[in-house]
């Protein structure tokens, strides 16, 4: 059946999207305290520590250029951990075919999913400005693009995160195998403590495959005005993989691909 806005399950829609947020609060450790440790970590030793012996970098003190990497790869990890931990336990727990059953289309079921996701990408981001306000880090040149990015992002590594947790079965090795041999090397080559104009040419060609560069970068314009890739390409190549990535999620459900196993 096709969902519309008159015909989308609202009531379904906010019941697992609050069952979601109910996780998070759960394991609020997990879920916001552990990124807002990480982060200052990250900022106090590369921001820090490191920035005080380098004056500038494209014209942008160190501590103001290595934030917002540090923020894209605490948003990334947050969000893809929080829907790829909440459908890999429903198919560990054997209560994946509860939510199967739920009367909403797969679309549905999916954005609730993601929304769920968004939810704690937006508390990671406070606790982050909370993280940028101590360290003396306060520029926010475009708001509304941050706000845009940091919702097209979540959206994409939320997606990415239900396909990891349906593709690992009842395997953690395979799930730490995509987190940890995929998803950090990604975020460290995504030029988020340095600008990828530093590195070889190759190196700087492969970069613009990463899609969490786009998302580093998109941040770092909308914190500090400084970018180094087209904004529209990036946009495009983020909203192009999301809508991939959906269209992978529905014909998961659709076909019960591993679903059960």
């Amino acid at each position: 059946m096709k969902t519309t806005i008159s015909t989308f399950n609202w009531a379904g829609f906010y019941t697992l999207v609050r069952r979601e947020v109910g996780r998070t609060k759960r394991v609020i450790g997990q879920a916001i305290i552990t990124p807002l440790v990480t982060a200052s970590l990250y900022i106090f030793v590369f921001g820090y520590v490191i920035g005080s012996k380098i004056d500038l970098i494209q014209g942008i003190k160190y501590i103001s250029f290595v934030f917002p990497g540090v923020f894209a790869m605490n948003l990334v990890m947050a969000v893809f951990s929080a829907t790829s931990f909440s459908i890999f336990f429903m198919k560990f727990q054997k209560t994946i075919e509860d939510m199967l059953t739920l009367p909403l289309s797969y679309v549905e079921l999916v954005i609730s999913l993601i929304f769920g996701g968004i939810v704690r990408a937006l508390g990671i981001s406070v606790a982050l400005a909370v993280v940028a306000f101590l360290f003396g880090v306060n520029e926010l040149a475009h708001p509304l693009v941050l706000l845009g990015y940091v919702l097209l992002a979540s959206i994409l590594f939320g997606l990415l995160g239900v396909v990891a947790g349906i593709w690992a079965d009842n395997n953690f090795e395979k799930f730490g195998f995509i987190t940890n041999f995929i998803l950090t090397p990604l975020s460290f080559l995504g030029g988020a403590f340095y600008s990828v104009t530093m590195l070889p040419e190759t190196w700087q060609f492969l970069v613009h495959f990463n899609p969490i560069f786009y998302v580093v970068d998109g941040i770092r314009y909308a914190l500090t005005g400084y970018h180094e890739a087209s904004l529209l390409l990036g946009v495009s190549i983020l909203g192009g993989l999301s809508v991939i990535t959906l269209g992978i999620c529905v014909w998961i459900f659709t076909t019960g691909w591993k679903l059960r196993a």
